[in-house]
């Protein structure tokens, strides 16, 4: 099971380069500057890198311990017979290795079954016992292709390729220089290029004729000490390889495709798990045609993936129907060595086994420990580069696991164990335009015990193509090179963090802390991080981060918005950009209104000479007109306490009507001692009779020398006629002063407003910015065509 990030909306990279008007704050948009340079992955290609030459035919005849099997029969006749009897004949050459104890005194001696050219075809799968090679004479010269229509049930949940009945200590096994052929499009899979696969995602045909089930006919399945090396692996239904409870297991220099007309189900080209260990999967290459993880372990320890590349593309993605494919997962593994692979369109997961069924062998919980993501390149993933997830679940007393090591076992009915994650090192990778944040790390808190360390690693252009923010199931995230939600002493360093394209993704170097969530790092050490081009802070403190601002819309030449949400992260404005670049700042207090209430004098100015005309007040309060700023034109409307208690004025009622959506706003600022202040509306029936509406939200308190916002949005009800802002200050002293300015009152809910170009086009984001640290919302995003 995959419990994928949020899908991303898509994102516009056009260039601008009209300027803005000037008023409000507003910064000109620079030229266009070119973005980083498209992955040089190496192309995949069936030539081998590492291994050497195919066994002979002569080198077969000069070895007593080898046979020759026969050549394919050709045609629909089944080879199966024959390549048993091969095998059978080559085990009863095999020696067992000698031990003392676990010692290997004498090492086994194995046999070799050499295959001719041609295609093998199968009606059932090949066992191969201990000590037995199985070698071809070359992965595009010998095909081992199955046949499933005679009885698919010899290879339901099974392989073309799989260990005998029979364990030997010692053993090796090789099976080398051939394909195997799931048949999954009948007649496919040459070694034709390919852009796409036939077909894509859709079922295998073999199963819409013969009525077999979506698990049938896998490549390989490994056994202890087996290498698998130079195996093309094509139009297979089931698992491509499968590496399941074994030790020392080698998989190099092979190939994963579906060429010449070959499709493949979406299961994992490199799987298992089971407590494998030492695993070792290096150089291995995974074409764009092909479909599901390149690989993917729950419950491994000491496993070596290096020096694969995989390709995957979003033409193929999107032929599937999915968002993403060729990913890696480690699920619930420890110990783990990943370095030097080269990925494209994919990325790295470390992650805990909580999210499988909680039955043996997945009751118990690995979270990740002591693995080392190390010197990979990934380019162009769906999501984020590399991700760590810390995660358990709750037993049916309510609580999570018992801490406990990798030899620890929860028995029948008692609760399981977690095995505690950390101490994972992500270092010295480079990794270009993931859609959303470069390396993040997050999770439940109890479930990690030991600091990660992120260092050196080179981070340019997160977000492009991607969304703003999205949701980890942890709390959420924000587009950042590293966000890091979890942990105590965590390491951050000598990261390089960059975005050097014409419009900017990438809004921050370093997001410590999950918006939305309960749990934040601790501690947290960060030092010699470089960053450049960000739209918005080096780092930025998810805890901190005020609401977002809503319902972002363009029309007639104006930009307008919701006000953002007042909690307990005070906003101190709005900031605008357009495809990453800054458009205008605005202050709470400082931007034109829609819908504005207050009077201006003869000249047009909001002068104290307007006057408090239209307004009306409650028998403790008393109205008046001040200049507050000291620019011309501008003053605010100041509300006096005549008695303790409320205090509160009235707008002049304005037609309304029924199920209409109506909004009133003020932004408040305290004169000496800063109260609760509330935005309301106050609606009148034909009767005379006031329904009096105002928000819950008692969080906002106004600031002195600054300003704080409130607003609120209801439907007219039944009956009503007119509507009035209704705005209140709470537990006042008489005496008391409080200003008001801002004051507002429109149909809908946008509230914010800023001139923008017409014709201009892109996509325009908004963030309200806190009061004290100038830590940004979410983006509320709106594209304008």
């Amino acid at each position: 099971m995959r419990l994928s990030l949020p899908a991303a909306a898509s994102r516009s990279a056009l260039v601008i380069a009209t300027a803005l008007p000037t008023a409000l704050g507003v910064l000109a948009v620079s030229g266009p500057v070119s973005a980083s340079a498209a992955s040089d992955a190496p192309a995949y290609t069936l030539a081998s890198t590492i291994s050497p030459a195919p066994l002979s035919a002569a080198a077969c005849v000069s070895d007593p311990a080898c046979v020759a099997a026969p050549a394919p029969r050709g045609g629909n006749a089944d080879d199966y017979a024959a390549l048993a009897q091969a095998i059978s004949t080559a085990a009863g050459k095999s020696k067992a290795a000698v031990l003392d104890g676990t010692t290997v005194v004498t090492p086994a001696t194995t046999a070799t079954v050499l295959l001719q050219a041609g295609t093998y075809r199968l009606t059932n799968g090949l066992k191969l016992p201990a000590n037995v090679n199985l070698r071809g004479a070359g992965i595009t010269a010998t095909t081992l292709l199955m046949d499933p229509t005679v009885n698919w049930r010899n290879f339901s949940y099974s392989f073309l390729i799989r260990p005998g009945d029979t364990k030997q200590a010692g053993s090796t096994n090789l099976v080398s220089d051939l394909t195997v052929n799931g048949n999954c499009r009948t007649g496919a899979g040459s070694a034709d290029p390919a852009a796409l696969p036939a077909q894509p995602g859709q079922i295998c045909d073999f199963r819409g004729a013969t009525g077999a089930n979506s698990s049938t006919g896998g490549g390989i399945s490994a056994g202890d000490r087996w290498t698998v090396r130079q195996v093309r692996f094509t139009n297979l239904e089931y698992f491509k390889l499968w590496i399941l409870g074994t030790t020392g297991v080698t998989i190099a220099d092979n190939r994963f495709d579906n060429w010449g007309g070959a499709e493949s189900d979406g299961e994992d080209n490199i799987g298992g798990g089971g407590r494998n260990d030492g695993t070792i999967i290096e150089n291995n290459q995974y074409d764009a045609t092909a479909n599901g993880n390149f690989f993917d372990f729950t419950n491994a320890i000491r496993t070596v993936v290096r020096d694969n590349v995989v390709h995957t593309t979003p033409a193929v993605a999107a032929a599937r129907g999915v968002r993403e494919y060729g990913n890696l997962y480690f699920e619930g593994v420890i110990g783990a060595t990943v370095t030097g692979n080269t990925l494209e369109g994919a990325h790295i997961v470390l992650s805990s086994n909580a999210n499988y069924s909680h039955v043996a062998p997945n009751k118990d919980v690995t979270q990740p420990r002591g693995n080392t993501v190390a010197g990979n390149r990934i380019f162009d993933s769906a999501t984020v580069g590399v991700l760590v997830r810390y995660d358990d679940y709750l037993d049916a007393d309510g609580t999570l696991g018992t801490a406990g090591g990798w030899n620890d076992v929860s028995t029948a009915g008692t609760d399981h164990i977690s095995r505690p994650g950390g101490d994972n090192i992500v270092q010295g990778n480079e990794i270009v335009r993931s859609r959303e944040t470069g390396i993040i790390v997050f999770g439940t808190p109890q479930a990690k015990d030991t600091a990660d360390t992120i260092s050196a690693n080179r981070i340019v252009d997160a977000g492009f193509g991607g969304s703003t923010t999205y949701n980890t199931g942890a709390g959420w995230f924000d587009t950042a090179g590293i966000g890091l939600g979890t942990g105590n002493g965590d390491t951050i360093q000598d990261n390089t963090i960059v975005d050097d394209q014409s419009n900017p993704t990438l809004w921050y170097g370093v997001q410590l802390g999950a918006r939305k969530s309960t749990a934040a790092p601790t501690g947290s050490v960060l030092g010699g991080n470089t960053t450049t081009g960000l739209i918005s802070a080096a780092v930025r403190t998810g805890s901190l981060a005020p609401d977002a601002p809503g319902g972002p819309a363009v029309a007639n030449g104006m930009l307008t918005w919701d006000e953002s949400y007042a909690g307990s992260n005070p906003v101190a404005g709005y900031r605008v950009y357009r495809d990453g670049l800054p458009v205008a700042d605005l202050p709470v207090g400082s931007a034109a209104i829609p819908g504005n209430l207050l009077d201006s004098d003869a000249a047009g100015l909001e002068t104290a000479s307007a006057g408090t005309a239209g307004w009306t007040t409650g028998s403790t309060t008393r109205a008046s007109r001040v200049d507050t700023s000291g620019a011309v034109g501008t003053a605010s409307l100041a509300l006096t306490a005549t008695a303790t208690g409320q205090i509160n004025t009235y707008s002049r009622k304005a037609t309304v009507t029924t199920g209409a959506t109506y909004t009133s706003v003020a932004s408040f600022q305290a004169t000496t001692t800063g109260r609760k202040v509330r935005a309301g509306l106050a609606f009148t029936d034909a009767t005379g009779k006031i329904t009096r509406l105002a928000t819950g939200n008692f969080s906002a308190t106004d600031p002195t020398g600054g300003w704080v916002t409130s607003s609120y949005t209801a439907a007219a009800p039944s009956g009503a006629v007119t509507v009035q802002a209704f705005l209140m200050v709470e537990n006042v002293p008489a005496g008391e002063t409080h200003l008001l300015d801002r004051l507002g009152l429109v149909t809908g809910t946008n509230t914010e407003q800023v001139a923008i170009p017409s014709g201009v086009p892109g996509q325009y984001q908004v963030v309200a910015y806190r009061a004290d640290s100038g830590d940004n919302s979410a983006v509320a995003t709106v594209a304008l065509p």
